[in-house]
């Protein structure tokens, strides 16, 4: 994502809604206050591993690593690439740094989902809704590898930046509007 479409999509207004403890998202964002400005993740379907800064020193998303981001969030389905709310990548960097947990990687279960792979998960649970925010690019099934799923749960809810469920496997945390289950 550049930057100019970064700031498109900060003036749709969901991304400042979104996650307030990032003033503007992360530009000119202070990075030791909340977060690392880094993420280290898993992919379960791909079995492919990321490590990166995701924000340069001055607190500014780097295009570039947002882009290889976008890329390991893609539907594992059919491949799909969809531009992920970087709010979400700050979300899941500030709940592993409130867990003073940034040497460890998160477990991707489920990123962007298309809409037929979200059909077919529909068909097969219940628990599956029809306007996921996965389908929106906008929220991750996860797990922090070491850390019991319910400290991630609690962590997350305590910020009150998006929604929240646990699940038996992993975690769903997302930007749209606050709620647990």
């Amino acid at each position: 994502m550049t930057r100019r479409e970064a700031v498109k999509f900060l003036l749709k207004g969901f991304v400042l809604a979104s996650v307030p403890v990032i003033p503007r998202l992360a530009f000119s964002y202070p990075v030791s206050r909340h977060c690392s400005g880094r993420l280290s993740l898993f992919n379960v379907h791909t079995n492919e591993a990321l490590a990166l800064s995701y924000l340069n020193r001055q607190g500014n998303i780097d295009s570039g690593a947002v882009d290889a981001l976008n890329h390991f969030f893609r539907c594992h389905y059919n491949d799909n690439v969809y531009p992920i709310a970087p709010d979400l990548f700050v979300l899941l960097d500030v709940v592993r740094t409130r867990l003073g947990k940034t040497a460890h990687r998160y477990r991707l279960f489920s990123g962007y989902r298309s809409p037929e792979y979200n059909r077919i998960l529909r068909r097969r649970s219940s628990a599956v809704a029809k306007d996921s925010y996965h389908l929106k690019g906008m929220a991750a099934d996860v797990l922090l590898e070491g850390v019991r799923l319910d400290l991630v749960q609690r962590t997350a809810v305590n910020l009150k930046k998006g929604g929240v469920g646990k699940y038996s496997q992993f975690v769903h945390l997302d930007v749209g509007p606050v709620r647990t289950w």
